[in-house]
């Protein structure tokens, strides 16, 4: 396994070039501004590092590990995440657009003002995260599971703003989407504790919405986009 510390970014952009990365361990580095381009990364860990403001374009992860870094304001374009794992990670401000995930994790993490659009995440874990202010729009969550333990000081979206979004199969613990705006939205067979106090319009299926005051009852708005998405996840 190659090793790259704080003065080897020079070298980490070389390797990129290939457009093959793998088994890599990436420490106390200084990656604010990275550009990889239709790269394959493999096996990578990055640790206790800065990759802020970088961007990510058609580039794949496989069995990588994001542990203890700051990459906020980073975009992730046209991506895929396959058994990865964002452990303590800033994604403050950062974009996942038209991105997949699949079997993959985000724990600790704090992602305020973070945005998914045009996703698709599948069998995906989110532990104990901040994700006050996000947004995540035209996303499909399929097999999910979210989770706010009680201490553990983070709120979940709270203030977080879903739109034209699917849930399917997901499982909820802990009220991950208290104080979270919710609209033109579809929960199919979810079940937990998704919210004991939100904003829900033109949404059907909620599971266990202790307080539905502010619910309301019309009909879902963009139907045909959301089963083009359901179609978008069937065929892959």
């Amino acid at each position: 396994m190659a090793t790259y510390n704080y003065s080897n970014k020079d070298l980490v952009e070389i390797d990129l070039i290939s457009g093959n990365f793998d088994d890599s361990c990436i420490m106390n580095s200084d990656l604010d501004s990275l550009r990889s381009n239709n790269v394959f990364w493999k096996k990578i860990d990055i640790k206790d590092s800065n990759c802020n403001d970088s961007v990510f374009n058609i580039s794949s992860f496989c069995e990588c590990n994001f542990h203890r870094s700051s990459m906020i304001n980073s975009r992730f374009n046209k991506c895929k995440f396959e058994k990865s794992n964002f452990s303590g990670i800033s994604l403050i401000k950062g974009k996942f657009h038209n991105s997949r995930f699949s079997q993959s994790t985000f724990e600790s993490c704090t992602m305020q003002r973070l945005e998914f659009n045009k996703s698709i995440i599948q069998n995906t874990s989110f532990k104990d995260f901040e994700g006050v202010y996000s947004k995540t729009i035209n996303t499909v969550f399929l097999n999910c599971y979210f989770e706010i333990n009680y201490g553990s000081g983070m709120n979940g979206f709270s203030s977080g703003n879903f739109e034209n979004c699917i849930f399917m199969n997901c499982n909820f613990s802990g009220y991950p989407l208290r104080g979270a705006n919710v609209t033109n939205c579809t929960f199919i067979n979810c079940t937990g504790e998704l919210s004991d106090d939100m904003t829900a319009i033109n949404s059907s299926g909620l599971p266990l919405v202790i307080n539905p005051t502010n619910r309301t009852k019309k009909p879902i708005a963009n139907r045909e986009k959301a089963l083009e998405l359901l179609c978008e996840v069937k065929n892959g």
